[in-house]
């Protein structure tokens, strides 16, 4: 009896054994394995580091000078508005190195003036080149004479044009306008008690698809200044 277990035991190890080597066998015959890890960049508009007039020098480290994307190296904190008097205020909008391409819209909310000032002694500003009103308020009989409103970088065109970026270096639109100024005839009941003058900018990624046209980005950009 002993020996007829220890034999079946023996069959049944052996055929366990078959088993294991036939599992294997099939494992290891014709048979092929692929791997093909693929590693993404993400898309993104990237804040500048170093300073427009001094690609050198990194930006300053004051949040009345620099915010995010845009910058105004020029300006000087309460600077003081006078009648015939123009003061440094020169808003310039950057991407930082590695960042995609952007159409650049710039909203610019003036609020010098107190209530019932008419246009034609309200502080204003001229645009530089490179720059077009998209929906802005002039002085009456000045059309250069700027009061606020929506403007976009426009390059060496004359309709809305990506800034182009870089992987290696910041770009800039360059200055929207330098100084503003106080028309002379001006006088102190005309000024705001509180008066400001904010500068916003709105950086849209630029692509061959619908959703990054020029179109499509002016329909964000108004939207956009709508909520301001």
């Amino acid at each position: 009896m002993e020996n007829k277990k220890k034999k079946r035991y023996g069959i049944i190890a052996a055929l366990l054994l078959l088993v294991l080597a036939a599992g294997v066998g099939t494992y290891a015959w014709l048979t092929a394995q692929s791997s093909l890890p693929n590693n993404f960049t993400t898309a993104g508009i990237n804040k500048p580091t170093t300073d427009p007039d001094h690609p050198s020098q990194p930006l300053p480290d004051d949040n009345t000078k620099v915010n995010g994307n845009l910058t105004e190296t020029k300006w000087v904190a309460n600077s003081k508005l006078a009648p015939g008097v123009s003061v440094p205020k020169n808003p310039n909008v950057g991407i930082g190195k590695g960042s995609e391409n952007a159409y650049v819209y710039v909203f610019v909310k003036n609020e010098t003036a107190s209530a019932g000032t008419p246009n034609s002694r309200k502080t204003y500003f001229t645009i530089n080149s490179g720059w077009k009103a998209v929906e802005a308020t002039t002085v009456e009989g000045e059309p250069t004479h700027y009061l606020g409103g929506l403007f976009v970088y426009v390059g060496d065109g004359t309709e809305a044009t990506p800034l182009i970026a870089s992987k290696t270096e910041d770009k800039w639109t360059g200055e929207l306008f330098s100084n503003v100024t106080t028309p002379k005839e001006t006088e102190q009941k005309d000024f705001a008690k509180d008066a400001k003058m904010t500068v916003n900018c709105f950086v849209y990624a630029a692509d061959s698809t619908t959703e990054g046209s020029a179109a499509s980005a002016e329909v964000a950009a108004k939207d956009w200044a709508k909520s301001l």
